[in-house]
């Protein structure tokens, strides 16, 4: 090992956003060599599972589950290593990743240390060191049990404890470097036995900037004082958050420029999102062909330690009109893939061959009365049309009257734009940053930043999921990807109009949360937005007789009440603080749409939804 291969800049790349300017974007040919990892057994047992259908081969879900993204947590040989905080077992061992609530999987040649699905391999484009990074898949597939029968499913929200993760993975990496006989040892398994004295202080300076980078997010993403250590919790994060903290905090170099990720949300289940016209929660980005899917996935890489840096252009470069440049590590190529694969995904169907049979008298009650209540927002689609693109419904969040912290940060948080000031907010169009603006515009800056410096990359990613190819060459994909970002633009502020003016206080009136099809609702637990409601059949209560405490991070299904058991698990959800007024976040009032049925015809409901 030499200095520059763990180099103090490489590792301030490392988690999600530490500026980088010598990083650049994927190329299809890597001009650096790629470090070659040695394959090793997994550490400890992975539980035999079954598969549903949907529309997937065995080799295509294990492609999703460890394509690379462009995500670099830390160096791949450091995790495989890396010993928890308070003992020598290893991180990755599959009892404490399974704590964690993240899905161990056995070694193989695309998983060569054994790790837990959606944490994949990727190689730095600038200097071919290998990375461990989360793919899609860590946040979105799942495993729910039931009577000793584990199911996987591809695409459901998972159950992860993201926050607690980064916590313990902050702490090992810290303890590693204060204790040295955790140190040599780790030392020993990185470098092998007869590293030289040179080596190993090289590896123990580079572990100490990359602990530093650890703190350093850990600290921008830091609740307020006031929140619970356990608020974030199981099953859901705000990801959002995240992203803003992304752009403005890290990508812009300023660490104090950031808001706290108090709106954590449940993980959007993966089947239909390339159907519908908008995305997010709150309905805020378009999805149109091509450009949409991929400034939303390259979005969503910044937000799982895919870096993001903006730089101030060097004068010469401002004379002519540029202001910033853009870096990343993101793999256009991998997230091209990942959106094709999952635009092939399709919902899971009740799997009567593991629960309970569906009480089809019941169901047929339960259809007359979704038609009746449910189906105005939430769409029936057959079977035969799962595929096929629809219009989302946006519900004014006065009117659901479900938490509204989720729409008030996603729009009212604010950031300073530094150096970008006085510059076109989307690069091509749109007003010119003030001093301070909405922070989720600074990500957005970014990402376009990015694939107007790599547009025939980005074109080609953009394009694998509509089936075709670009063929015109770099002068004609400049333009064609200029011309879908301006129409991006133009959506994207129709979606949130004057959003700055309709902030009052950090409330968003204009807000909306977006309804969409059903299908696969019953294995997407818990419910609302942030996951306040534990099933199907309590979401249908009146909100004030909805349990307003229960635990989560339990894998065992409920049946009855389609969800999981809320008597045992990981972690207890609280609707309210100490005090006994609610927690904001966690609100699980609203959505009453009905709750006035009587308990015969809510059940009838809660029947049919099995079938969806």
């Amino acid at each position: 090992m030499t200095k520059l291969k763990y180099s103090k800049q490489l590792c301030v790349v490392l988690l999600s956003t530490i500026s980088v300017v010598s990083c650049s974007t994927a190329k299809k040919e890597p001009t650096v060599p790629l470090e070659n990892v040695p394959q090793v057994k997994e550490q400890g047992s992975v539980p035999e599972r079954v598969w549903l259908d949907q529309g997937w081969s065995d080799k295509l879900r294990n492609d999703f589950w460890f394509t690379g993204q462009g995500s670099q947590i830390i160096p791949y040989t450091w995790f495989t290593w890396l010993e928890q905080p308070d003992s020598e077992q290893l991180f990755r061992d599959s009892e404490h990743m399974e704590m964690l609530r993240y899905l161990p999987s056995r070694s193989s040649a695309s998983n060569p240390s054994g790790l837990p699905i959606g944490f994949a391999l990727h190689n730095n484009q600038t200097t071919g060191q290998a990375w461990v990074g989360m793919t899609c898949a860590a946040c979105h597939t799942n495993q729910l049990d039931y009577q000793g029968t584990k199911i996987l499913i591809d695409g459901a929200p998972t159950l992860a404890n993201f926050v607690l993760f980064f916590s313990k993975l902050n702490a090992s990496l810290n303890t590693t470097l204060n204790d040295n006989q955790k140190f040599n040892r780790f030392a020993s398994r990185v470098l092998g036995s007869n590293a030289s004295d040179a080596a190993i202080e090289d590896l123990r300076d580079d572990l100490k900037h990359v602990s530093m980078a650890t703190a350093e997010r850990q600290a921008v993403n830091d609740l307020p004082a006031d929140y619970p250590d356990d608020f974030t919790s199981y099953a859901r994060l705000d990801a959002f958050g995240n992203i803003q903290n992304a752009g403005t905090a890290f990508a812009l170099d300023d660490l104090n420029n950031r808001n706290a990720p108090t709106a954590p949300v449940s993980y959007p289940f993966l089947w239909g999102t390339h159907q519908s016209n908008v995305v997010q929660w709150n309905a805020s980005a378009p999805n149109i062909p091509v450009v949409g899917p991929l400034i939303r996935n390259m979005g969503e890489v910044v937000g799982v330690f895919g870096s993001l840096s903006i730089t101030e252009a060097p004068v010469w470069q401002r004379v002519w009109g540029k202001h910033a440049r853009y870096s990343s590590t993101i793999d256009f190529n991998g997230i091209g893939q990942l959106e094709a694969w999952v635009k092939t995904l399709r919902p899971p169907a009740w799997p009567e061959q593991y629960l309970p049979g569906v009480d089809t008298s019941k169901a047929a009650k339960g259809k007359m009365l979704y038609q009746a209540n449910c189906a105005s927002c939430h769409e029936i689609v057959a079977p035969k049309d799962v595929l096929k693109d629809y219009v989302a419904i946006k519900t004014p969040v006065k009117e659901v009257g479900t938490d509204p912290v989720m729409s008030n940060n996603a729009t009212c948080h604010m950031a300073k734009t530094l150096f970008l000031e006085g510059t076109k907010s989307d690069i091509l169009v749109g007003e010119k940053f003030a001093a301070v603006t909405h922070a989720i515009d600074i990500p957005v800056n970014g990402v376009a930043g990015l694939v107007l410096k790599n547009p025939v990359e980005a074109i080609e990613a953009g394009l694998i999921a509509e089936e075709t190819s670009n063929s015109g060459g770099k002068t004609s994909a400049l333009k064609s990807i200029e011309e879908r970002l301006k129409s991006y633009f133009a959506g994207r502020d129709k979606l949130t109009p004057n959003a700055g003016d309709d902030c009052e206080d950090g409330f968003y009136d204009a807000g909306v949360y977006k309804a969409r099809p059903l299908n696969g609702i019953w294995a997407t637990a818990p419910y609302l937005h942030n996951g306040s409601v534990p099933n199907l059949w309590s979401l249908l209560q009146a909100p004030e007789q909805r349990p307003d405490r229960f635990w989560v991070g339990s894998r065992e299904f409920d049946p009855v009440n389609v969800g999981y058991v809320t008597n045992q698990g990981l972690n207890e959800f609280k609707v309210n603080k100490a005090d006994g007024s609610v927690q904001p976040g966690n609100d699980n009032a609203g959505h009453t749409y009905g709750t006035e049925l009587s308990e015969e015809e809510k059940w009838q409901l809660v029947e049919y939804m099995k079938t969806l």
